[in-house]
């Protein structure tokens, strides 16, 4: 090892596959080398080390996160066939649901850029089907929560209420189309002829595959 060191120069050029070192000593000598440039990031790489992000306690139905330096991007299966949900003023107690996934980003204590999809049946899986969403306020993925702020989750567990919370929010009309389903049906026909059915009549008589699954859905961006 070189002693005796005052400055180390690191001389980058995009158009050569090796870097250039320069050592100055105390006494104003040089030392120059030519290292190849992947051996000197593998050589930086052994000598960074970053303390583990731990999650903490995970929320129930949590099937995918990603962790970055400032925040989580988690994937939750909302696990509820039926909720409150409200079309404007309209309420629409125990209201069946298709299988909803919710995709947000956790930052600090808040919560933002929501994604909602509806999922086919069955075990979880990177192939699972997705289905085109029947509701107003989702546009592909996208979902609208309007000026609503989510504040106040300073641990993953937390989100364990966040899907009722978020579904119960009131639908619009934006974004929907008649087309988004088989039935073809305005969006307060829509509410009204689903009330009384079982979750399982979405499969059967309502939804429609978009062509997309649930890798699509976790890797799509926020």
């Amino acid at each position: 090892m070189e002693t005796n060191v005052r400055e180390a120069v690191l001389y980058l050029n995009p158009l050569k596959t090796v870097v250039k070192t320069e050592l100055i000593r105390e006494d104003g000598t040089r030392l120059v080398k030519h290292i190849p440039g992947d051996a000197l990031a593998s050589e930086l790489q052994a000598h960074v080390h970053l303390a583990p992000m731990r999650s903490g306690l995970l929320p129930p139905g949590c099937i995918a996160l990603t962790a970055f330096q400032d925040g989580w991007d988690i994937t939750l299966d909302c696990g509820l066939d039926r909720c409150t949900v409200w079309y404007h003023n309209t309420e629409f107690p125990g209201f069946p649901l298709p299988r909803i996934l919710l995709r947000c980003r956790v930052k600090s204590d808040q919560i933002s850029g929501f994604a909602l999809g509806i999922a086919d049946t069955g075990i979880i899986t990177p192939d699972t089907q997705m289905y085109r969403c029947p509701f107003p306020n989702v546009n592909g993925f996208h979902l609208c929560s309007g000026s609503n702020q989510f504040t106040g989750y300073d641990t993953l567990w937390k989100l364990r209420s966040l899907p009722g919370r978020v579904i119960s929010l009131p639908f619009g009309d934006d974004y929907y189309k008649p087309d988004c389903t088989k039935l073809d049906l305005s969006a307060r026909d829509l509410f009204e002829h689903l009330k009384d059915k079982p979750p399982a009549y979405y499969y059967s008589d309502v939804l429609i595959p978009m062509g997309k699954t649930v890798t699509d859905f976790i890797g799509g961006a926020l």
